[in-house]
């Protein structure tokens, strides 16, 4: 009886957190966290900065997709030796736009941030790329970028609460109002590299500046054909905020509680937990404009390489936490 009872609460804790990670896909899905297109038209100057300090890494499609933007009024830096603070005493834009290497943007772009940034009066916006993964271990890593957050964050909350809870965002793009960016004097606290996105979303609410983090709808891609699994599983673990437990908690509930369930459960009965899964892969897919088919049949491996990284960068954690003692 007692292991029946321990089994019960088990199984009602697993359906629990499938539950509560359905309802934050399904927020996501029906309150549509993307960047719109607003037909709007400025003139403002934008500094386009490229984060790549790393002179060997191919530039030129992001330099092609920027000189194929409809908005002339943009001056283009590139990272190589020089620090961050050294690259804004560069920047003579009203914006800056910090990215990454990897991506290529698209028309309209840069009209849609200012517009967005001046509507909601924003110190900083974050958009998280649309990732086009190819190649086995691509498309086996990359979409649980995709999946994690859209699970775990509300992202609308990032702009409409002022708890550094809801704080998430990508450093492939942010855009800053210069103003608001001089105001936060980050270039006192930055070095060679940007904190990661969710820490400048964290302090721009600390000092009661407004940020929003929104999916990129096709205006910013990302071509990912290799992958670094050390800095991938690290990035993870950003998700949790660094906190080793809270991301453990949620990788064991997530792979062997669901596939516990899954085998413990009546066929009959199977309908809730496998619905959840399949209702949350078609919702991820259909915001993130990946193939809904591919989704679905890449889940298992997909969640099998967010247990291994994510276990992995939790010991490693704990080891360098050792270490530094």
């Amino acid at each position: 009886m007692a292991d029946m009872n321990v089994m019960m609460m088990f199984v009602s804790v697993v359906l629990l957190f499938l539950t509560l990670r359905f309802c934050v896909t399904l927020f996501n899905f029906l309150s549509n966290p993307k960047l719109g297109y607003y037909g709007k038209h400025f003139t403002d100057k934008v500094s386009i900065i490229v984060l790549s300090s790393d002179s060997q890494i191919d530039v030129s499609d992001l330099f092609n997709s920027i000189d194929n933007q409809e908005y002339k009024n943009v001056e283009v830096i590139v990272q190589r030796d020089e620090s961050i603070a050294k690259l804004i005493e560069q920047a003579t834009g009203d914006y800056y736009l910090f990215i990454t290497p990897g991506i290529t943007i698209h028309q309209g772009l840069l009209n849609n941030l200012i517009f967005r940034t001046k509507v909601f009066n924003l110190a900083v916006l974050s958009l998280i790329p649309t990732y086009n993964a190819s190649g086995f271990l691509a498309q086996c890593a990359y979409p649980i970028n995709d999946f994690l957050l859209l699970n775990l964050f509300p992202l609308r909350l990032v702009r409409l609460s002022n708890s550094l809870v809801f704080a998430a965002g990508s450093n492939d793009c942010l855009f800053f109002d210069a103003e608001y960016y001089r105001q936060m004097i980050w270039n006192e606290k930055i070095s060679d590299v940007l904190p990661a996105a969710t820490e400048i979303v964290k302090q721009a609410k600390q000092q009661q500046f407004k940020a929003e983090v929104l999916l990129a709808n096709k205006f910013i891609q990302n071509e990912i054909t290799q992958v670094d699994l050390k800095n991938f599983s690290k990035g993870l673990l950003m998700y949790f905020s660094n906190n080793s437990i809270a991301a453990l908690i949620y990788v064991l509930l997530l792979v062997p509680g669901t596939l516990a369930v899954l085998i413990i459960f009546e066929p009959v009965l199977l309908t809730l937990p496998v619905g959840l899964i399949f209702m949350s892969r078609l919702m991820i897919a259909f915001m993130t404009s990946q193939n809904p088919l591919y989704g679905l049949l890449y889940h298992p491996l997909q969640m099998l390489f967010l247990f291994v990284l994510m276990l992995r960068a939790i010991v490693r954690r704990i080891l360098t936490s050792i270490k530094s003692k």
